[in-house]
C-alpha cells in the first residue's frame, strides 16, 4: 500500500477504535472482503488480542514468581529455624534428660526395740465370679445314636 492508503486505514481505525473487542469481531464479517474498513477492523482486533495476551502472560509470570518464592521459603525456613534453635538453646538447659541423675542418699532406718514390728495382715483374695450361664438341658447330653433326640428327665 502506498502512503495515502495507510492514512485512510488509520482514519478508519480511529473511527472503529471506540468499539469493544467483541463488537469488532462481530463487525468484521459485515465489511466487504479486502476493504479498508475490514482491514482496519482486523488490525484493531489483532492489537487488542495481543494486548490481552501480554496482560495474561504478565499476570501468569507474577503468579509463577510468587509460587516459586513461597516454595523456596517453605523448603528453607524449617532448616533455618532448626539450626537457629540448636544454636540458641543453652547446652545444660536444653537436654537435661541425657545427664545421669545423681544418686539419692537413702536414710538409714532406725529400728527401736521398744516398739513391736508391724504385723502384716494378709489381704483376702476374692473368689472369681463366674459369668458363664449353665447350658440348657437339651445341650447337656449328646445322643448315643446320631440323629436320635435326647430324652428329658
Amino acid at each position: 500500500m502506498e502512503e495515502p492508503e495507510f492514512e485512510i486505514v488509520d482514519n478508519k481505525k480511529s473511527e472503529l477504535a471506540r468499539h469493544s473487542l467483541d463488537r469488532l469481531k462481530a463487525l468484521a464479517p459485515t465489511f466487504p472482503e479486502r476493504s479498508l474498513h475490514r482491514l482496519a477492523c482486523m488490525e484493531l482486533i489483532s492489537e487488542r488480542e495481543r494486548a490481552t495476551a501480554r496482560e495474561i502472560l504478565r499476570v501468569a509470570g507474577r503468579r509463577a514468581s510468587l509460587a516459586l518464592l513461597l516454595s523456596i521459603v517453605a523448603l528453607v525456613a524449617p532448616v533455618i529455624i532448626f539450626v537457629a534453635w540448636t544454636f540458641l538453646i543453652q547446652d545444660g538447659v536444653a537436654i537435661p534428660f541425657l545427664e545421669k541423675p545423681e544418686p539419692v542418699p537413702l536414710a538409714a532406718q532406725v529400728v527401736s526395740r521398744s516398739t513391736p514390728a508391724p504385723v502384716r495382715v494378709p489381704t483376702p483374695v476374692p473368689e472369681p465370679v463366674l459369668l458363664i450361664e449353665p447350658l440348657p438341658p437339651l445341650l447337656l447330653f449328646e445322643p448315643a445314636i446320631p440323629g436320635a433326640t435326647p430324652e428329658l428327665e
